[in-house]
């Protein structure tokens, strides 16, 4: 087993990422790291170099970055991207996930989306990638990608936002037109169906955010900043934030008004939305980048026009908005009764998903006396004295 990497080990890997270095800090893969950084780097560009290179219209790319997170005997796993250079139309890197295993003197590496990642993945150890992580995985490789893709739009049901920039390719003029530009509301981002969320090319408050879906999809969003602080690998659920609207350049690329740069892709491959239901709506691609429109029933909506989410008809936890009477926040606790450890805080106002609910000790709320508690999706739980959900019995399941 590895040793767990300390605080100041940790730091003093990502410095040397961002020196351009290729290091690994585990003792037992740091002497054959600079092997496995020119490996993965190579098999990103034999699998999308040629690819990107048209679609970027571009005859020389920039180092594919390196990116690893976990390591454990002779496995690692992380990212690799492809940066775009500043100013290179709108759109934003190509980013794939990497597993490597270590085979006598050599790497194999497999990139998400393939059978060959699907297939390693189900051996790494825990250390490497939770068992959730594997059954996303595998379903993501297993299951086949529709027209109707099950997923909704990037922000919050039944809200309307502005369709900035209609199907284009992920690098503007580039094909296929896998990418839509969105903008309004709050300017929260909120993931587009249930999943595991991904970062790559973090610098400052901005990065590349993924979201790899089980239905055979996975979703990118760029441009974002005051990202959210799960850890990669965390499972998201439809409607969890992911980030802010913004014009952040992290990887390259340019951004004229905030905005989120939204990408369909099966693996780490992009494809067109041309017919694709998302949202409940169905777009198509115009004669020329950045055109096309949006087609629910009778209704069309083209470029510059406001387009209602209507989910993706997949299962949603539900909400309640925080209500902490004269205080600014509300304590949440390890478990349904004030006898258990705070265990953080939330924001009156704040709106919160909750994944089961259970009877425990009475608290007086803002409603009154009640003993319903509601367990969120981190585990934390609240008193339904201080959640406004619409109702005084449970809106969610028993624990």
């Amino acid at each position: 087993m590895s040793r767990p990497l300390s605080a100041r080990r940790f730091a003093a890997l990502f410095s040397a990422l961002a020196a351009g270095a290729a290091v690994l800090a585990a003792p037992s893969a740091t002497a054959a790291a600079p092997d496995l950084a020119a490996t993965v780097r190579a098999t990103m560009l034999q699998q999308h170099g040629d690819a990107v290179k048209r679609q970027w219209d571009t005859q020389t790319l920039r180092e594919p970055l390196f990116e690893p997170t976990r390591t454990s005997g002779a496995w690692v796993f992380g990212s690799t991207t492809i940066p775009m250079a500043h100013g290179q139309e709108h759109g934003a890197p190509h980013m794939a996930l990497f597993l490597a295993r270590k085979e006598r003197s050599t790497w194999r590496v497999e990139l998400d989306g393939t059978a060959g990642f699907a297939a390693l993945a189900a051996q790494a150890p825990s250390g490497v990638l939770s068992d959730g992580e594997k059954r996303t995985f595998a379903a993501n490789q297993s299951n086949q990608a529709l027209a109707p893709t099950g997923l909704g739009l990037p922000w919050p049901v039944n809200v309307a936002w502005w369709m900035g920039g209609g199907p284009h390719g992920n690098s503007g003029n580039s094909r296929p037109f896998s990418s839509i530009d969105f903008n309004g509301g709050d300017g929260r981002v909120l993931s587009a169906g249930n999943g595991r969320v991904y970062k790559s090319c973090v610098v400052g408050r901005s990065a590349l955010v993924k979201v790899v879906h089980d239905n055979g999809y996975s979703t990118t969003y760029y441009h974002m900043y005051n990202l959210t602080t799960l850890a990669d690998g965390s499972a998201v659920r439809t409607g969890t934030y992911l980030g802010n609207i913004g014009n952040e350049l992290p990887c390259g690329g340019s951004s004229t008004g905030a905005h989120v740069h939204f990408s369909l892709l099966r693996g780490n491959t992009h494809v067109s939305v041309n017919g694709m239901t998302i949202g409940g709506w169905t777009f198509y691609e115009g004669s020329q980048a950045y055109g096309g429109y949006a087609q629910r029933g009778s209704t069309r909506v083209s470029v510059g026009g406001r387009i209602t989410n209507y989910g993706g008809g997949g299962t949603t936890l539900p909400t309640g908005t925080v209500d902490a009477g004269p205080n600014t926040t509300v304590n949440l606790r390890s478990g349904p009764g004030l006898s258990y450890s705070v265990a953080g805080t939330v924001a009156d106002g704040a709106v919160v998903s909750i994944a089961c609910t259970s009877r425990g000790e009475a608290v007086e709320g803002v409603w009154g006396r009640t003993d319903l508690w509601n367990r969120l999706e981190d585990g934390k739980w609240i008193s339904d004295g201080f959640v406004d959900t619409g109702s005084n019995e449970p809106v969610a399941s028993a624990c």
